[in-house]
């Protein structure tokens, strides 16, 4: 994992922490129930990306769905407003190391042998479509009202799980069995708290041996029973766009002693929330497959075309070859060939500019963008280019110098 990928984590985490701090159990009470999609393809979000899109679009109050990059609303012919701030999102991409270039998902799914490949991520600002002039009018999809006992009941099939109405007066999932016990429907407020209350543990249930093999061994109180619930909280969210399922009194008084848990996990390894909202979003796809909500190919390509890399690769440690690093490399070369200084502001300018347009800059690109004012649209961008041609300018000057006193 790049520094880019590991600060956009840490700023996620910092994030969620701060509304947790702020609201509590709160954090979730405006959950949007579009979730975020991007402007061209029309796909989906996922994981971390769509967790952090849905939160800066319920901050910003967007009720547009749709995102896209720079350079996508550039080459769409649309234009960023003024003032409009982007967002970041972080994309894994196959690489291959040999032949210094990116390679097709298909090509590394089907590769054998690793070696010489492997993930890369980039870090990518996207612009919300309440942002973004010309593009066409958000049309509504047409959703048909779906009851959350009519989920259950399909859950209960095609799980082939049992929910027991035995459990006095606690919800429970019990692993050992594979059941879920529930008090008396009469115990509750209404038939609605009773319901959402059983899909919170359905949630809980994604995670056994034969399902999606979480480890659901801890203790009641303990951190590891504290990240389940976590992962429970945030499957809900991901199930919004199904199912608007509200907090009730009796879950937000169960679930308030976890806060100041997940506070503190979080601040301690950022990479909690990253896990936890992997593990929700696979905890999501399974319940929407099995109530129908979805087609067997939708669940397929869900986790195929997800935007995290697989835990394995996740935790591989970062080796020479990242793109990062060979980026940097490329842009030294290029700025001596020009008859430049590589101070590392410069680099490290060239190289962010490189993720915000979604391309490769080169220095004649960088020259010419700071003559016509391209990225006039793209306040950052434009702000970039500004400070790489002072400093070229500088240099030119200090050269110039240099070679007249010399005469």
């Amino acid at each position: 994992m790049n520094q880019k990928t590991k600060e956009f984590r840490e700023q996620l985490a910092d994030y969620f922490v701060k509304s947790l701090e702020e609201k509590q159990l709160g954090w979730k009470k405006n959950w949007i129930t579009k979730l975020p999609e991007n402007a061209i393809t029309g796909k989906k979000y996922k994981g971390i990306n769509s967790f952090y899109l849905s939160l800066k679009m319920m901050e910003r109050e967007n009720k547009d769905p749709r995102w896209a990059t720079f350079k996508q609303i550039q080459d769409k012919g649309w234009k960023v407003n003024k003032g409009a701030k982007g967002v970041q999102v972080e994309y894994w991409l196959p690489y291959s190391f040999r032949e210094k270039r990116s390679i097709p998902w298909e090509l590394y799914r089907a590769s054998k042998d690793k070696e010489g490949i492997g993930l890369i991520s980039k870090i990518y600002y996207v612009f919300n479509g309440q942002d973004i002039s010309g593009i066409p009018a958000y049309q509504e999809p047409q959703n048909r009202e779906i009851k959350p006992g009519e989920i259950i009941a399909k859950l209960e099939e095609n799980m082939k799980i049992t929910v027991l109405n035995d459990g006095k007066n606690s919800a429970f999932y019990r692993p050992s069995d594979d059941s879920i016990h529930m008090p008396e429907a009469e115990k509750f407020v209404s038939q609605y708290d009773y319901d959402v209350t059983v899909l919170h543990e359905m949630s809980h249930a994604t995670g056994a041996g034969h399902r999606l093999n979480r480890d659901l061994s801890d203790l009641f109180g303990s951190s590891g029973y504290a990240y389940e619930e976590l992962v429970a909280e945030i499957s809900s969210c991901f199930m919004g766009e199904h199912l608007e399922v509200q907090q009730t009194s009796s879950h937000l008084e169960n679930h308030k002693a976890y806060v100041q848990g997940w506070i503190q996990a979080i601040k301690e390894k950022p990479e909690t929330l990253i896990s936890a909202i992997r593990d929700a979003g696979a905890a999501a796809n399974y319940l929407e497959y099995h109530a129908e909500l979805i087609t067997v190919e939708e669940y397929q390509n869900s986790t195929k075309e997800s935007m995290e890399a697989p835990k394995a690769e996740l935790d591989k440690p970062v080796s020479e070859l990242d793109q990062s690093v060979a980026r940097k490399k490329e842009v030294e070369k290029e700025l001596r060939k020009h008859g430049y200084i590589p101070d590392k502001n410069l680099i490290s300018n060239i190289i962010r500019l490189d993720q915000i347009t979604g391309k490769t800059n080169s220095l004649p690109d960088i020259c010419q963008a700071y003559k016509n004012e391209t990225y006039k649209d793209n306040p950052e961008a434009r702000q970039l280019i500004k400070e790489m041609g002072r400093e070229f300018q500088r240099q030119e000057s200090i050269s110039f110098q240099m070679q007249a006193a010399e005469m």
